[in-house]
């Protein structure tokens, strides 16, 4: 009890977390008071005014006065403000039904101009969209930022989410920018793969008589992701600098010109090494080989993945031991020859043991030489020995772990089911925090329209709806 009396003499309680709590709310609420005066003021100068006529003027949006509205700061809380509103005037009509209420027709540039979108300040932007992309779901995210003393709801969670999406992707490429990818003799590795996941389709044609929804197909849908690292002389990835990290749900076309355009922000030219390694799947090699061609990378060195070449070999082999009825030991014994002979970038001498040791057999030598020459044609991206002497990795652990990272503790699950969409913006979003250039994004996302008052031009603002 006498401690629980000293305690409460300094603090105005027994439990220090309550006192921890209001003490955070306490100057929390002062905060937001002097943020919201600062606001108002500089919205209400005479001298921001006359600058925002000024270019409201220029690009067809009239000032019409002031209207109080509500703004979210990093509480969450709906604060007042007194905001000056200009209004987009209406293109010329044209013949035929009229158009619908036109969309953004009122803007809020002065709030826009400080980073302030669809009323949503940037500290608010960057911790919602963290939790949004973080925890297993966005209803989970919620209550976690409702723990946090941010007064949140799970569906106004989504919006600010996908809001922010439409604003990041539109600086998607410069959202990766570091020095580290401008200097000399640097060594990459650029990895590519693919994931699973379901997605949500809505079924077509009239909905059945009794049911109150149309329904949807869920059908499994492979997402791909990018890695771009370096590596240094022992071929071993540098920890200390950030990977480029981003995935596409579109076609292979539209992941490799992603692909491409990050490329292109690479000082490329006086790297020392450049190394792409991928697995074996359909139309990527070719699309890789076009990429160093239209790059003109003529240093790039390309290498399968060893792990997953290991796997398709165990294809020869079975077939090999199938057709013999080898014994245990015997397996082995092939086994080992095998992977060594891999391992070596031999596979002229794989094809020789499987012609010698086929001889007598029908089928089986037309089934393992058609996996060799199909999967293993190419025999420069095999030579796994040599790499390994000049120091180049042979695997594409980083995407797969990247994989497992950004989709399968995220998006991919039981009962989980994606519009294509949505998908993608989720691993944009939890490639950046991942990767740790979610503030990055933030600061060149939310500055969109402060680029245009630059450039002397309001557009519409690139965001997107659930």
């Amino acid at each position: 009890m006498i401690v629980n009396n000293i305690i409460s003499s300094f603090l105005d309680t027994e439990n220090f977390a309550e006192y921890e709590q209001s003490v955070y709310e306490k100057y929390q609420k002062k905060a937001e008071c002097e943020i919201i005066a600062k606001i108002e003021a500089l919205l209400s100068d005479i001298t921001f005014l006359d600058i925002l006529k000024k270019w409201g003027s220029q690009c067809a949006c009239r000032f019409i006065g002031y209207r109080e509205v509500t703004i979210r700061l990093k509480s969450g809380q709906q604060l007042k403000i007194q905001s000056p509103v200009f209004l987009k005037s209406k293109p010329k009509k044209k013949r035929g039904r009229p158009s619908k209420r036109q969309k953004g027709a009122l803007r809020h540039l002065g709030l826009e101009l400080l980073g302030i979108i669809k009323r949503i300040s940037p500290a608010l932007f960057e911790i919602c969209v963290s939790m949004a992309v973080l925890c297993p779901s966005f209803e989970v995210a919620a209550n976690a930022l409702r723990g946090l003393g941010i007064a949140m709801n799970e569906h106004l969670l989504q919006n600010i989410t996908i809001r922010f999406a439409g604003l990041a992707k539109n600086v998607r490429t410069e959202c990766n920018d570091d020095a580290v990818w401008q200097k000399q003799g640097i060594k990459i590795l650029i990895c590519v793969d693919g994931g699973r996941i379901r997605e949500r389709r809505p079924k077509r044609g009239k909905r059945k008589k009794g049911l109150k929804r149309q329904g949807y197909h869920t059908k499994w849908f492979e997402p791909r992701l990018l890695t771009i690292s370096q590596f240094d002389e022992n071929g071993k990835k540098i920890k200390s600098v950030s990977p480029i990290l981003d995935g596409s749900c579109g076609s292979l076309d539209d992941f490799f010109n992603l692909l491409k355009e990050y490329l292109l922000r690479i000082n490329l030219a006086e790297s020392s090494e450049i190394v792409f390694c991928a697995d074996g799947g359909n139309g990527i090699w070719s699309r890789i080989d076009k990429l160093i061609s239209k790059l003109e990378l003529n240093n790039a060195k390309r290498i399968l993945d060893y792990t997953h070449a290991k796997q398709n070999m165990n294809i020869v082999k079975k077939i090999i031991s199938d057709a013999l009825k080898l014994s245990n030991k015997e397996h082995k014994t092939l086994t080992i020859k095998i992977r060594e002979l891999l391992w070596n970038g031999d596979i002229n001498g794989i094809i020789d043991l499987v012609k010698e040791k086929l001889t007598k057999k029908r089928k089986a030598p037309k089934a393992a030489l058609k996996k060799l020459n199909e999967y293993f044609g190419d025999h420069s991206k095999f030579q796994y020995k040599t790499f390994r002497n000049n120091a180049l990795p042979t695997g594409s652990g980083t995407v797969e772990s990247a994989i497992r990272r950004v989709i399968n503790l995220r998006i991919k699950g039981t009962g989980l089911f994606w519009k294509r969409e949505h998908e993608e913006n989720i691993i944009f979003l939890r490639s950046l925090v991942l990767i740790g250039k979610l503030k990055n994004a933030c600061r060149k996302g939310l500055m969109i329209v402060k680029n245009m008052f630059d450039k002397n031009t309001i557009e519409e603002l690139p965001l997107e709806h659930c």
